[in-house]
């Protein structure tokens, strides 16, 4: 094992000499240093001088200090620094390596830490002269911070090795003692899922990046640092196998919390559920200060400095801010919620001893820039971007853990498996799969080749991993492969979702949220790492175990490609649903109908919860249209909009459809019995109570006689009419379902209601003048429009209108009459049974073509028709878009 003797003057270099001696100790080497108690700055100059012959290697660090002196009876004549006769006593002796790193002059340094400052005698003098030769004759490095200083001894002491490597065939002793118990922990080898805190004492290939990373947390613009980069490069397992562990050790007041924002109903939510435990320790209710942050009813530094605590109980956190890109990607985003979570916890990483460590897939980095907090975190060293793995980073990650768990790894192995996952994307997570599959089929030597080759590669160990999992899974669970799949297909379901770039990507959804029966799929799928668990107990998470499996599961890909359409609707209908509510649900945020419908058929097939309330009101906004008709302000455009919007989306009121077997629904409207006298002395007669509909029939109605097999081509309905009546169906002008059916004979109205007596076991009929003159005043005669006594153009689809066609039915509540029947005024004119001046018992269906009242006036008619008793005629033949009808149940025939 190579033995590094580390030198430095002592109080001044303390932290960087602790971080040099932590990254060789985690490297292997056995490191003799003042860390070790060996030496302090008055230690026993022949110990120490007797410690550097022994080593391998003489680091040494140079700032600005000269240091201690010892004794000309101790050995010193010439009265130097115990530091520098460390550095002579190496630099002479013919088996030592020296290997010199001096702090850079531009570097920030504290006043006290310079003897040229202090003015402590000769020293500053003699420490320039030394480090002038050092810098002149040694080829020293130079070096600013702790970490990046680690670095650089670590890069040096690895360049000198290899340096000294034996001959190609024989083999390197490894620097690594066994430190990973297989017995009690298992693979050294993480397979899909990150590195985690569990994982950090064979955490390598990352030490670099690690050390840079801790520099950059130490600085003071360093309080809120972002890691951006690709999906698979590892830096979840950066920061917690890597960096957490360490600054942890390093400070031991510190702690360290993960969060994801999925982990929770807002980021807000999911903030202060990582934050519970501590949240109770303070008396706090944690779940429900993240409503109050949400819905900005509480202030996020304050609730922060409440949970941290105060005076001396007060804890210092480094909050893990994972997979920041949710925040973007989340199926209810909200910017100014994102915004405000954002800045709370810019604002806290500044004012609390809070500081901020997030990742993000660098695709997703841009999303940052809308962000003021963000962009500034960005323009200075609070942005870590962080690269690929390089080969011999991986060969790194291969070898090492295996020789800290006892395991020999053959060279030509950790070649092959370093070129043949190469740098793409999302090679980490692949390799760390592919060793714990190796691990698993070691023999005494340890990981083979042979076992390699035998798996089909690369590619090959995830096909034939997935595939051994399916097949005990359906033996287990007694099914065919299609039916497997079929099972598998409800659980992708729920576990994919689309990013902004339109690709596949993991959706998290909690545990309790799976179908009871998809349990044992769930349970058997997370034992073989295809799905990652995040949290405990009932609400955990469940996720696709990595991005490389929507490839690499075959199943999985073919589901994806199969709903990739759907998938991608999904997304972008949950941020535009958001936009939609943040815009008070404004008709021109809605989607085309073809679009929603397309919506609707995507959220069909999914899990109530997956799609969500929000998302479901916005692919079915028909309810919330309905209630904007109550507007009284809302102009007729937009009233026949709407309508237009329900016929497409499908008209959900009652009466205004078809029913079970084509059978047309009605909205039955009591209306009471009393005296009916007609304008200009026409006649008067006394109604009893009956039923009218609510609306005029539709054309879904009418067309479902139509194409009956017992409806208008039955000779039956059209008996006492002339054989001229049947010369139709008319084509109406207007085809919507739910706009009324005009270009309609009087003839064929009969004949309608004929059939749907019949079909509902009662008489229904057309109304008579009384019984329609009944309903639309409400009984009372100084109603002269259905709505009251007094014009309102607002209420009634009239000329006035300017529409020039019918609308749907029913958009006009507020032109109602006091009994709820609608569309007595406008749209179109409404057959009556009677001929002008019968009463009700002397009401007969003939041929005679004598012409039938009208009521109600239409779309094409004036204010003054649209009247509640404005009397007209037409001929019963007659078939004109501007005409319709309604039914009545009433207690008489005929």
């Amino acid at each position: 094992m190579t033995t590094i003797y580390l030198s430095s003057t002592y109080e001044d270099l303390k932290e960087h000499r602790a971080a040099v001696f932590d990254a060789l100790r985690r490297s292997g080497y056995q490191v003799i240093a003042m860390e070790d108690d060996v030496a302090r700055d008055d230690r026993p100059l022949r110990a120490c001088l007797a410690d550097v012959e022994r080593a391998d290697l003489y680091v040494g660090l140079f700032a600005f200090r000269y240091g201690y002196i010892p004794p000309v009876e101790h050995g010193n004549p010439q009265g130097r620094s115990i530091t520098e006769l460390e550095f002579r006593h190496a630099d002479a002796a013919p088996n030592t390596r020296c290997l010199l790193f001096l702090l850079d002059e531009q570097a920030p340094w504290p006043s006290g830490f310079n003897d040229s400052w202090t003015g402590e005698g000769e020293q500053g003098e003699r420490i320039r002269r030394l480090r002038e030769e050092l810098a002149r004759d040694k080829m020293a490095s130079f070096f600013s911070s702790p970490h990046e200083l680690a670095s650089q001894v670590q890069a040096a002491v690895s360049r000198y090795l290899a340096s000294r490597a034996p001959p190609a065939g024989q083999p390197v002793e490894p620097v690594e003692a066994v430190t990973w118990d297989v017995a009690e922990r298992g693979s050294p080898y993480p397979g899909l899922m990150r590195f985690t805190r569990r994982y950090a004492p064979v955490f390598f290939g990352r030490e670099v990046e690690v050390r840079e990373l801790l520099d950059r947390l130490s600085l003071p613009e360093g309080r809120f640092v972002i890691v951006s980069g690709d999906s698979g490069s590892g830096k979840s397992s950066l920061v917690e196998a890597g960096v957490l562990p360490r600054l942890e050790e390093g400070e031991r007041s510190l702690r360290g919390v993960r969060m994801v924002p999925s982990g929770g109903e807002d980021p807000f939510d999911a903030l202060l559920r990582a934050l519970h435990p501590r949240a109770e320790r303070a008396g706090l209710d944690g779940y429900r200060l993240g409503r109050e942050l949400a819905a900005g009813r509480a202030e996020p530094v304050e609730v922060l400095g409440k949970i941290l605590g105060r005076g001396a109980e007060r804890e210092a956190l480094l909050l893990f801010v994972d997979q920041m890109e949710e925040l973007f990607t989340a199926e209810r985003r909200d910017a100014p919620l994102i915004g405000r979570f954002l800045a709370a916890l810019h604002e806290a990483s500044q004012t609390l001893p809070l500081r901020i460590l997030a990742t993000i897939r660098g695709d997703l980095l841009h999303h940052c820039y809308a962000y003021p907090e963000m962009l500034a975190v960005l323009r200075g060293p609070g942005h870590y971007p962080l690269g690929r793995a390089a080969p011999h980073m991986l060969h790194e990650m291969i070898v090492r853990p295996a020789r800290c768990a006892g395991i020999r790894v053959p060279e030509a192995l950790a070649r092959r498996l370093t070129e043949e996952v190469g740098p793409e994307p999302g090679n980490l997570p692949l390799l760390a799969f592919v060793l714990e599959r190796l691990f698993e089929r070691r023999t005494d030597d340890g990981l083979s080749e042979a076992a390699y080759r035998a798996m089909g590669g690369l590619v090959g160990a995830i096909a034939e991993h997935v595939k051994e999992v399916e097949r005990a899974l359906a033996k287990a669970l007694e099914l065919d492969p299609e039916r497997l799949e079929a099972r598998l297909a409800g659980l992708f379901e729920g576990l994919v979702q689309m990013d902004t770039e339109g690709l596949p990507t993991r959706r998290r959804v909690r545990r309790t949220d799976l179908p009871e029966p998809q349990a044992p799929v769930v349970e058997a799928l997370i034992q073989a790492r295809l799905l990652a668990v995040e949290g405990e107990g009932a609400e955990c998470a469940l996720s696709v175990a990595h991005e490389r499996l929507f490839q690499a599961w075959p199943a999985l890909a073919r589901w994806v490609d199969e709903h990739q359409e759907a998938l991608r609707l999904l997304r972008q209908g949950k941020l535009d649903a958001a936009e939609w509510q943040r815009q008070g649900r404004d008709l021109v945020y809605l989607w085309h109908t073809d679009r929603l419908r397309r919506l609707q058929t995507a959220i069909e097939d999914l899990p109530e919860a997956r799609a969500g309330a929000e998302l479901r009101a916005f692919a079915w906004p028909q309810p919330l249209l309905v209630r904007l008709l109550d507007d009284p302000q809302l102009d007729h455009e937009s009233r026949d909009s709407i309508g237009r919007r329900l016929a497409a989306l499908g008209d959900f009121r009652p009466g205004v459809g078809v029913g079970e077997e084509g059978t047309p629904e009605v909205d039955w409207v009591e209306i009471p019995g009393g005296e009916v006298e007609l304008e200009g002395g026409a006649g008067k007669a006394s109604v009893a109570p009956f039923r009218i509909s609510r609306y005029l029939v539709t054309n879904a109605q009418f067309q479902a006689f139509v194409d009956a097999a017992d409806g208008y081509a039955k000779a039956e309905w059209w008996r006492e009419m002339p054989e001229e009546a049947r010369n139709g169906p008319g084509k109406p002008s207007w085809s919507e379902p739910n706009r009324p059916r005009e270009s309609v004979s009087w003839y064929e109205a009969v004949a309608f209601c004929r059939w749907l007596s019949r079909r509902l076991g009662f008489e229904v009929r057309l109304p008579t003048e009384y019984e329609w003159q009944q309903a639309a005043t409400g009984g009372d005669p100084k109603n002269a429009y259905p709505w009251g006594g007094e014009w309102d153009a607002r209420c009634c689809n009239t000329s006035e209108s300017g529409l020039n066609r019918t609308v749907a039915v029913g958009l006009y509540p507020a032109g109602a009459t006091t009994r709820g029947v609608l569309d007595m005024a406008g749209n179109v004119w409404e057959w009556c049974l009677n001929k002008r001046g019968k009463k009700p018992g002397e009401v007969t269906v003939d041929g005679s073509g004598e012409s039938r009242v009208l009521r109600g006036g239409s779309w094409i008619a004036i204010q003054v028709n649209a009247r509640a008793g404005f009397p007209f005629s037409y001929r019963p033949d007659g078939r004109i878009d501007s005409i319709g009808f309604r039914v009545v149940f009433a207690s008489f025939i005929r």
